[in-house]
């Protein structure tokens, strides 16, 4: 592959990267909520799955959730109710200091979280199958292995991305830690969009 191919893919992925989906609002709610900690938890988490769909891509096994109707509703459905769920634990979570909610929960919560929410969206596995193969050179062999450097290069590219969305959400969650009203606002902030985001997926066609 020639330098200017991969810095077209660079230059195509890593908008795209840019653009907030699922997971760029799925990780500024948890930093913005609960901290750098939490919110580098959760960017791990989600691109671990990422890697998962990357590894399925490059073997040819996405292929499924884009041609089976059965395959691609049920793991939406399971991704809608991880979500749903999410949102109803928002709501009735206690208002505690910002400052505390990160140290008092497990951190390997937030890792769990981020990873489900990625892994249990069909529209990533899609994504990968029909965006990667465009960047593919036939000609060169190994297809297979371009997908899955194309996929790392998309990782990294993410991981750069969202650690600076998580520096920023909770920078702004820590100016308002002291603001009672504010800490309200947003667990009804981050519950909404948990519901938003399940409801987006579950009308999202096959």
């Amino acid at each position: 592959m020639t330098l200017s191919w991969i810095l077209s893919y660079i230059v195509v992925s890593l908008t795209i990267v840019l653009i907030p989906g699922q997971d760029m609002l799925f990780v500024l709610t948890q930093s913005l909520t609960s901290g750098v900690k939490a919110g580098m938890k959760t960017v791990l988490g989600s691109i671990t799955g990422t890697f998962i769909h990357t590894l399925l891509a490059a073997g040819g096994l996405s292929i499924i959730f884009q041609q089976s109707v059965l395959a691609f509703n049920i793991l939406k459905i399971v991704g809608v109710l991880y979500l749903l769920f999410l949102a109803i634990q928002s709501f009735r979570s206690k208002t505690e200091p910002l400052s505390l909610t990160s140290t008092q929960m497990n951190t390997a919560q937030f890792f769990k979280k981020g990873f489900f929410t990625n892994l249990s969206n069909p529209k990533v596995a899609i994504f990968f199958i029909t965006f990667l193969p465009q960047f593919v050179n036939p000609s060169l062999g190994h297809v297979g292995l371009q997908m899955f450097s194309f996929g790392m290069i998309f990782i990294l590219e993410t991981l750069v991305v969202f650690s600076l969305v998580v520096l920023f959400a909770s920078y702004l969650g820590k100016r308002a830690k002291n603001n009672r009203h504010v800490q309200l606002s947003l667990k009804y902030i981050q519950g909404t969009v948990f519901g938003i985001l399940g409801l987006k997926l579950l009308f999202t066609d096959h």
